[in-house]
Parts: structure tokens; sequence; C-alpha cells
């Protein structure tokens, strides 16, 4: 099979105007470098509005992504630490990876049209999804699954189009977000960067946060593929609240006493 690939529209610049999901990204980038942004100076800076400024602090609060205050907004009170490099991240838990993507292949379904975002650990999952020789649909925003999925017959691959990421090896974006939107899947396959009880999955970016959203809202079933490292943890844009989730699926470092609202958890065990 073939890879898709569609043109992108290039973003407008600061200054003009901006797409609001990368006015936000740039208002999270300063409020982590300078601590405290006020709502007049980055209106000037983005060249909008102090209401619609106001608008992305109040989405970007609901996110949990920050607190507002008087005259601007300030981290929301977490310790949230950076997320590593793609290219060191490839390398870590690859064991346990692999385990969660051998498990997570067991709640697939031949014929099923699956959305997958860009991760370490879903690479790990589409590897299976070579292996598994079963017939399906895959709908990526992550290049280096939609060309380890392309090739194999029995796997009808489409990469969405969008604005490819410097770090992450993934398309995102407006464009991105419009084109999941066109398609209902049965399944949306998610690694994010933490899960959390009571908040929920997380991502550190909030592009990438987007793109997993809007997989989840466009699909019929969630599945969460998290090892145990990022259990119990928060990042800093939400991505789905835990009764979203219909399986979480990590390995045995995790406790098996942690359980999902009206999900199931599932745990991997690595192979020697």
């Amino acid at each position: 099979m073939e890879i898709r690939f569609r043109a992108d529209i290039q973003p407008l610049t600061e200054g003009t105007s901006m797409w609001s999901h990368e006015r936000q990204s740039k208002i999270l980038e300063k409020l982590l470098t300078e601590g405290k942004v006020l709502t007049v100076q980055i209106a000037d800076l983005f060249n909008v509005s102090r209401e619609t400024i106001r608008r992305d602090l109040l989405e970007l609060e609901n996110n949990g992504s920050l607190k507002r205050v008087h005259g601007g907004a300030v981290p929301a009170g977490r310790n949230i630490p950076p997320e590593p490099r793609f290219s060191d991240r490839l390398v870590a838990s690859t064991n346990a990876k692999r385990a969660i993507g051998r498990a997570a292949m067991q709640l697939i379904e031949p014929d099923s049209t699956l959305f997958i975002d860009a991760g370490t650990t879903t690479l790990a999952f589409a590897q299976e999804l070579v292996l598994a020789n079963i017939p399906l649909r895959i709908l990526t925003n992550s290049i280096e699954i939609a060309q380890l999925t392309a090739p194999p017959d029995h796997i009808d691959t489409l990469l969405l189009g969008g604005t490819p990421h410097t770090d992450v090896p993934a398309t995102y974006g407006e464009l991105t977000l419009s084109e999941i939107d066109r398609f209902l899947a049965d399944i949306a396959v998610l690694s994010p960067v933490a899960f959390h009880a009571t908040r929920g999955a997380s991502d550190f970016e909030l592009h990438e946060a987007e793109v997993a959203r809007k997989m989840v809202t466009c699909s019929k079933t969630c599945i969460l593929l998290c090892h145990s490292d990022k259990i119990s943890q928060e990042s800093r844009v939400t991505i789905c609240r835990p009764e979203e989730v219909d399986h979480l699926v990590t390995d045995t470092q995790t406790p098996s006493t942690f359980t999902l609202p009206r999900g199931k958890v599932h745990f991997a065990v690595e192979l020697n």
C-alpha cells in the first residue's frame, strides 16, 4: 500500500494572525521560560485583542495547563518536568514497550479502523500490527508508523496531513485536526506522556495533546499505552478524562490495584 501524503497550508506568522493552537503553544513556552505571562504583552506580541488572549488563557486553564491571575497567568502550581527528546525515548524501556504493544494487539479485531498517534510506545504497537497479518485500516500522524505499516498488503494506511515537527517525526496543526475530524474510527490508540487517576491522560506539548484529544473524540473506543513510569503522573495539557478510557495497557511495574472508572487495565508481561 502507498502512503498518501497531503499538502499543508503554511501557518501565518507572529505579528499578523495565528491559529489558536499555535498561539496557545507559544503562550505555554513563554510561561515555561518566564514564569508568568501578561495579557497585554502577549496580545501585542500576537497582534490580537486582549479578549482573544483571555479566551486562550481560559481554555489553557480548563486544560490544567496554567492558572489565570489578574492581568495574565502563572504556572498551574505542579512540578511538570519537560518531556525527553524523541530520540532518547526511542531507546528507553524498550522491553516494556514491546510487551505493551503485544498485549494491546490482543484488543484489536480484524477489519478495524485505528487512529494511532505519534509516540515510541505506539510505534512498538504498530510493529505488532505488521506481524499480526490481520486486515486493518490505520490513520496516523506519525511518519514512522505510516512508513512501517504502508508496505504490508493487509494494512491500508493513511498519513494525516499537517505541519511536520522538528523533534517528533509527525504532523500537527489545524490541517491535521481537520483531517481527523473527517473520520470515525473504531479505536484510538494513544501513548500519552502521563496518566493520572483523577486528571486522566496528558501531554507536555499542546499540539500533541490536541491531536490525541481529537482522535479520542472521533473514535468509538479509546486505548492508552502507558509504561509504568507514566502512571500516576501529570503533564501540562489534558487529553482525556479517566472515564473516557476504555483500556489502559501498562507493564507489571504498575501497581495491580490501579483501576479505571469504567475501563479495564491490562498488565503486559515482558518476555525473557
